[in-house]
């Protein structure tokens, strides 16, 4: 256990956005011991810091409890510098990564470059549990009762129990633990060059709302999506209750097809990949399975699946200015190279007719 080295992590949120970080607890271990702890409320970012009474209710962290508390960007520092150089540890770490970097990109800060390994993954494989959750792999490993919830004791419950786990196991570094990935994603595409077992993939969130369109549903993607990555694609459906699948099973619900016109509505099952064939198999024997756009998807998920637009000066010439030419063309739909085409065309002929007379 000497070379067992890890700070594990546990983020609150104040509303079912991931970037609402509220409170945030640590664990550092050293050579197999847990040496120091830390944990604070956090001010969640401006946008997104609205406390939703359900989220509320599970952690107990009132609006009023963070109104004079470290702003995300104090305490992504303060994180960074007690983190180090260790890997981080969550139970449920797709939640935990997407928090810090959602909570990034709602302060406009980078992202700092960390490792996330997933307590709830391990215990998967090597516990043999009916539910995984940290109250119940602590009850499994005799670590005794806790208050779930609480950042700084999560934090710290999920150390101890990885480290419960690799005493049992024999398993005495990060990467017994959690075997390096070989494989990597293509460049450029949005795909996973390997598909991750299912315990790799981000969890449901049972905080989110019951009455949303994806609570409760088993969501399989095929295709590349024009807005997100396909890991981005499934934190997000995941944060709002969804179960992630690789495969079309008997238990799929929805089957979202990713297509290279993010705005087209309505998605239709056809031929086209195999996962599209294995549904229409399941459909043919009874089952119902939907086909989700990615426009159908996106608004589901609150993010504009409208064409991005360029503002343009009033039409005095065709000419279009070289030094926004670039920007412009990447810009463009179809439909507005045709509206520009369609005013070319009468611009010509009004010349013509002037030459004409």
């Amino acid at each position: 256990m000497q070379g067992l080295n890890f700070t594990a992590i546990d983020f609150e949120t104040a509303n079912s956005s991931r970037g609402s970080a509220c409170a945030v607890g640590l664990a550092k271990v050293q050579g197999g011991q847990v040496v120091e702890t830390a944990s604070w409320l956090i001010r969640p970012p401006a946008a997104v810091s609205r406390f939703d009474p359900r989220n509320i209710a599970v952690h107990g962290i009132r609006a009023s409890d963070v109104a004079g508390a470290a702003t995300w960007k104090a305490s992504l520092r303060r994180i960074v510098d007690f983190v180090g150089m260790d890997a981080l540890v969550a139970h449920n770490a797709s939640f935990d990564r997407s928090v810090l970097r959602s909570a990034c990109s709602e302060s406009g800060l980078e992202v700092p470059e960390l490792t996330f390994h997933c307590s709830l993954g391990l215990a998967r494989r090597l516990l043999d549990l009916e539910v995984n959750k940290l109250p119940a792999v602590a009850r499994a490993l005799g670590l005794g009762a806790f208050q779930h919830h609480d950042a700084g004791n999560d934090s710290e419950v999920c150390a101890q129990a990885v480290l419960a786990m690799a005493r049992s196991h024999g398993l005495h570094s990060l990467d017994l633990l959690w075997p390096p990935v070989r494989s990597s994603p293509t460049a450029g595409s949005h795909r996973y060059s390997k598909s991750p077992a299912l315990a790799e993939l981000p969890q449901p969130d049972r905080r989110a709302d019951p009455a949303g369109p994806l609570y409760g549903q088993v969501v399989v993607f095929t295709g590349d999506l024009a807005r997100l990555s396909r890991e981005d694609a499934m934190q997000h459906v995941a944060s709002l209750g969804a179960t992630n699948a690789n495969n079309i099973t008997k238990k799929t619900t929805l089957l979202v097809i990713g297509q290279q016109d993010p705005v087209r509505s309505p998605a239709v099952i056809s031929a086209n990949s195999g996962k599209e064939r294995k549904a229409l198999q399941y459909i043919a024997a009874g089952q119902t399975i939907r086909a989700v756009s990615e426009k159908e998807l996106l608004g589901w998920l609150g993010i504009d699946a409208s064409p991005r637009r360029t503002m343009t000066a009033a039409p005095r010439s065709p000419a279009v200015d070289r030094s926004r030419r670039g920007v412009e063309e990447r810009d463009r739909t179809p439909e507005s190279i045709g509206q520009i085409e369609g005013a070319v065309t009468r611009i010509l002929k009004w010349i013509g007719n002037r030459r004409g007379k």
